[in-house]
């Protein structure tokens, strides 16, 4: 797949050098790079379940108004 990227002269220019001195083509280096970050990088967070509504008893769901309403409430 082709893309494009805008990466910092310093750190492209250390990715050339070591390519270079590899023998190896840039695009190979810049692939072996990415997958060695990619693998020692921490797994991603398991995605959160959404709460369940708050319930008052004998009383309607909280709705955004009304958590809003009170927060503003408390300001005054």
């Amino acid at each position: 797949m082709k893309t494009t990227l805008e990466l910092p002269d310093d750190p492209m220019r250390r990715i050339k050098l070591r390519a270079v001195h590899r023998n190896r083509r840039l695009k190979d280096e810049i692939t072996q790079l990415l997958e060695a970050g990619l693998a020692s990088a921490p797994a991603p967070a398991a995605p959160r379940k959404a709460p369940r509504p708050v319930r008052l008893r004998g009383r309607r769901p909280l709705t955004l108004r009304d958590i809003e309403s009170a927060i503003a409430s408390g300001r005054e």
